[in-house]
């Protein structure tokens, strides 16, 4: 079976909720997102845990500017994968701004 790997372009709002709260705790405050963030953010780690459990997804991180993620499917087909990332609770909470799908070969 295939495996996918799935690109992600976060929004505005999310990224700036993010860089404020870093930018608060460089300053010696609390790490704290604003509060859709905070439990979007709950929501998509229980949704990618269960996933990964699944054994659907190998891996998944965001990039360090938090400008999008990757997310890597082995064994799911394809229709199936875009089902997922529809239910992803970042997109359904409209903090994905883009999803794009690609097959991809994992050699080693």
């Amino acid at each position: 079976m295939a495996s996918f790997v799935v690109t992600v372009r976060l929004s505005e709002k999310f990224r700036e909720g993010y860089y404020k709260a870093i930018k608060d705790f460089q300053a010696g405050n609390d790490f704290v997102l604003p509060a859709d963030i905070a439990q979007s953010r709950e929501s998509h780690n229980e949704y990618l845990e269960g996933l990964k459990a699944e054994g659907k997804l190998y891996c998944a991180g965001n990039f360090n500017d938090f400008s999008g993620a990757l997310f890597i499917f082995e064994g799911v087909p394809e229709e199936e994968v875009h089902r997922i990332m529809q239910q992803e609770p970042h997109n359904q909470n409209g903090f994905f701004t883009s999803v794009e799908v690609k097959e991809w070969t994992h050699r080693f």
